[in-house]
């Protein structure tokens, strides 16, 4: 029996990851772990760097694609979904649910969490890759994230120890574990921001695929520079409206040139960029990672041809 079976009774093996992906795509774990004890997490984090054995924490699993492969390593789950508020500081575990943090925080009165509306995930993946919209992210919200760093001890970082940036995190770039985060909310017109809520679900609903296995936005959007900013003049590409909005966010939508390329809907294997969002790539019909990655590179080269621009991907690789 392997070390780590022998150690950690409650460990399972050949475990499928597909099914915890909302891509519903991927081989199976070596080794898979679900658990919300921090203490109990921090042995078998211990354990698995001592004898040489890769993990990797997963939490709600979107924003990821897995290896056909599979991972070979221990997958890790964790689902503390703790939920604490004392005034307008909110303590959340890192499994808690996007939409349910929303709904309790409404519930207690509190307001500026409603960009998260409709988000997939979890607190802890919504803090590792900095997840917003409508010109609001995780940083704008977050006091401070406790972690099991890489010394294995529990740490408080505060935000500005975070490094939040567009679409990424400290996180990104270090293997320190999110175990949960204080958030600091206001009072405010609560009618106004469930409507506002439920406007954004509504929105999603119509603009998203979400009746199509898919990991969220697959692109990044793109920093409006100067030089992308002369080119989409130059190509007549966008309207007065359309160069307004990106103005007011500093980004150009990776959907936006998707779709002037004449991409969306593109299809090779079983994966597609999605009919109806131009940075949504679906598992249109037993799509394979490998065919999510070719038709990804596809993109990204057809782009970089015709606007000189670089796709970089929102979603984590796992297995590789």
């Amino acid at each position: 029996m392997d070390k780590i079976l022998e150690k950690f009774s409650n460990i399972k093996t050949d475990y499928s990851l597909a099914p915890l992906t909302t891509f519903k795509i991927g081989g199976p774990a070596k080794y898979f772990l679900e658990t919300d004890d921090e203490n109990y997490l921090q042995r078998v984090i211990k354990f698995c760097a001592q004898n040489d054995i890769n993990f990797k924490v997963i939490g709600g699993g979107s924003n990821l694609l897995i290896s056909d492969r599979g991972y070979n390593g221990l997958v890790i789950k964790f689902i503390n979904q703790e939920i604490n508020c004392q005034d307008n500081v909110f303590i959340l575990g890192a499994g808690i649910i996007l939409m349910n943090f929303v709904n309790f925080s409404l519930e207690k009165g509190f307001a500026g969490q409603e960009f998260l509306a409709g988000i997939p995930g979890t607190i802890g993946g919504a803090i590792y890759g900095n997840a917003g919209a409508y010109g609001q992210d995780m940083g704008t919200i977050i006091e401070s994230v406790k972690v099991l760093n890489n010394n294995y001890e529990f740490e408080s970082l505060k935000k500005s120890q975070c490094h939040f940036q567009y679409r990424k995190s400290i996180f990104s770039n270090n293997h320190n574990i999110i175990l949960s985060a204080k958030l600091v909310l206001a009072q405010g017109d609560i009618q106004a921001s469930q409507e506002l809520v439920q406007q954004r679900i509504i929105n999603r609903a119509q603009g998203h695929p979400l009746n199509m296995p898919n990991a969220g936005s697959w692109f990044k959007n793109i920093d409006l520079k100067n030089e992308i900013k002369e080119k989409i003049k130059e190509m007549n590409l966008a309207t007065e409206e359309e160069m307004s909005r990106f103005e007011k966010y500093q980004k150009v939508p990776a959907a936006f040139l998707i779709e002037k390329a004449g991409l969306k809907g593109h299809q090779l294997g079983g994966a597609q960029m999605s009919e109806k969002h131009a940075n949504f790539l679906v598992n249109k019909k037993n799509a394979t990672a490998k065919d999510i990655v070719k038709l990804s590179d596809y993109i990204k080269e057809k782009i970089k041809e015709k606007y000189g621009v670089e796709l970089t991907e929102e979603v984590q690789y796992v297995g590789f």
